[in-house]
């Protein structure tokens, strides 16, 4: 028996033919004294009826639809364990995961969350394995990234049958501020370290968890699990993601918020931030332009410090010319 029981979040939204399969594995992964908390952001669909049949074995928790940092947010405030791990509801956990994860925190109770690799099933049931390295897209290796790789062995037994695999531990905030590194559900948080870095933005359609992983990896060190533990599903109906307008949006909010509000980190990484912040206002005019939304695109353009002439252009010419252009040379969706 662990010493650290854990409390399991599952944010769901209109997904009952869903829900079942994401519970049935946290509650495979989990132990006797753990908790799997669903908290049903606000469904329209029979999800209630759904999870009938298991309201002895999770706490079932309905509110108003609110979002999934929000949705996220009451899971974590009806929690009553040490650890805190989050599970989308499209997602599935791997029999192995929380025995893993939860053994390496207790072996090192310096740790401030955890996280792993994690593969893919698509719509049509290809396999698509070591699946993160596609989402933060950085050519550098782990030891790089994070700090050098050692046995998971070397903190506790692996599991029958388990191949062994290497745990890299370090501090993450820097890295998040150029990308993504972790899928949210295969993270575990340690409450005490987090205290109120565990927290999801609820004003984003999209990278509220990318927020919530700055603010933790701000809070202490971080330990990366080179291994799969989860199961990202494809399917038919709508993600967590948002759309590309709302992505870019978040972005530039996301990093004004937590670095550019950081004066001892800008003291010591002011160029690279106005590097990634000029990034991200780039690539939000650029969606907007090819969403015909000029006018806002002029206003973020103002904020670059250089802007192509090609995009001064476009950002001023009307809708129908911006359709004309699309016709004439195949780039530019306009919608």
């Amino acid at each position: 028996m662990f010493h650290l029981p854990v409390s399991v979040v599952i944010p769901t939204y209109n997904r009952a033919h869903l829900i079942t399969r994401a519970v049935e594995s946290a509650l495979r992964a989990t132990q006797e004294g753990d908790e799997v908390i669903v908290v049903d952001d606000g469904s329209t669909d029979n999800t209630a009826e759904v999870l009938a049949s298991y309201r002895d074995r999770i706490v079932y928790k309905h509110t108003t639809n609110g979002g999934a940092g929000r949705a996220r947010n009451i899971g974590v405030q009806l929690a009553h364990h040490p650890l805190i791990a989050f599970l989308d509801s499209d997602d599935d956990w791997m029999t192995a995961k929380m025995y893993l994860q939860r053994s390496l925190m207790e072996a090192r109770p310096d740790l401030v969350f955890s996280f792993s690799d994690f593969a893919v099933r698509d719509r049509h049931g290809t396999v698509k394995p070591h699946y993160l390295v596609n989402w933060h897209q950085d050519p550098r290796s782990w030891d790089e990234i994070l700090g050098t790789g050692v046995p998971f062995s070397a903190f506790a037994l692996l599991p029958p049958e388990h191949p062994e695999f290497l745990v890299h531990i370090g501090n993450l905030y820097l890295p998040l501020m150029t990308a993504c590194y972790v899928l949210t559900s295969s993270l575990v948080v340690r409450r005490e370290h987090a205290a109120d870095g565990l927290w999801f933005a609820e004003d984003f359609l999209c990278h509220e968890d990318w927020e919530c992983f700055a603010r933790l990896a701000r809070r202490g060190p971080a330990a990366y699990l080179d291994c799969e533990t989860t199961w990202q599903i494809g399917h038919s109906g709508p993600r967590l993601s948002g759309n590309i307008i709302e992505s870019t949006r978040a972005r530039v909010l996301l990093l004004e918020r937590i670095w550019g509000a950081d004066a001892n980190f800008l003291a010591k990484h002011n160029e690279l931030f106005q590097k990634e912040v000029e990034a991200a206002y780039f690539c939000k005019a650029d969606t907007l332009i090819r969403a015909g939304r000029s006018h806002e695109a002029r206003e973020v353009l103002s904020h670059l410090s250089q802007v192509p002439l090609s995009y001064r252009i476009l950002s001023r010419l009307p809708v129908f010319a911006l359709k004309a252009v699309m016709a004439i040379t195949g780039i530019f969706h306009v919608t």
